[in-house]
């Protein structure tokens, strides 16, 4: 019995020994290691195209952090994260050193909600009301703001109505674009039908939409949808519809 004790307890020994060794050999090896090659995976590519694994490779090489060829253990991976996370596009960003000498990125993009194409400039607005670059290689099918439409603006009440609709099913289907005139009135069009919808401001919009829609599912079900060229929003407690 006191020979098998020891026997185990002799091979304990032996195994963690071992794992000190190895791990001090991985150690030595990987602050020679040299990175050989950026991986990168966009892990929603299958909703956008915004972002591609080469345009995030583009930019690191372009960065002055100096990655490729450089010793792994010199490589700062919360840098990295951190100067991805400020492309417009990138809403998240993980990178780790694997033992093969690759960095190895994960990232996610920015998705809008509004597309801003006006005279003060031309970009998305994303989820959280920020400012996104718009891309030449895929587009977005999100409604379009037009006019008279500042940064500001579109960071601020415009954007609050676009998320809005994006989280309504019905509104996110039948708006198209939205127009803002140089006194911050609002007209819309819709996909459906020819007509226009006169807002005025965007003040009390929800209670506004909840006439407009009760106007759709009521009252142009029976009369048909093409039968007005306008309908106006901006009277309290009433809808102004104008024939064709």
């Amino acid at each position: 019995m006191l020979h098998n004790r020891w026997f185990k307890l002799s091979l304990v020994i032996l195994v963690l020994a071992y794992w000190v060794f190895a791990l001090k050999m991985y150690a030595y090896k990987s602050d020679e290691l040299v990175c050989q090659k950026i991986d990168v995976t966009v892990s929603d590519s299958h909703l956008m195209k915004f972002v591609k694994p080469s345009d995030v490779v583009d930019l690191l090489k372009e960065s002055s952090m100096n990655i490729e060829g450089n010793r792994m253990d010199r490589i700062d991976t919360d840098s990295i994260e951190n100067y991805l996370k400020k492309q417009s596009r990138i809403k998240t960003a993980e990178c780790y050193i694997s033992p093969d000498g690759c960095l190895r990125v994960k990232v996610t993009q920015r998705e809008p909600i509004l597309r801003v194409m006006s005279a003060f400039g031309n970009y998305y607005i994303d989820y959280e009301l920020k400012k996104m670059a718009v891309s030449s290689s895929f587009s977005a099918y999100v409604p379009v703001a037009t006019g008279y439409v500042s940064e500001g603006m579109a960071k601020g009440a415009l954007g609050e109505f676009a998320l809005f609709l994006r989280n309504n099913f019905f509104w996110n289907s039948l708006i198209e674009q939205i127009d803002v005139d140089k006194n911050g009135e609002v007209t819309l069009v819709p996909r459906v039908g020819n007509q226009l919808i006169l807002m005025g401001t965007l003040d009390n919009y929800q209670e506004k939409l909840e006439k407009l829609r009760a106007l759709y599912e009521e009252g142009f079900n029976k009369v048909g949808w093409n039968k007005y060229k306008q309908i106006t929003l901006k009277y309290d407690g009433q809808v102004v519809c104008t024939k064709k």
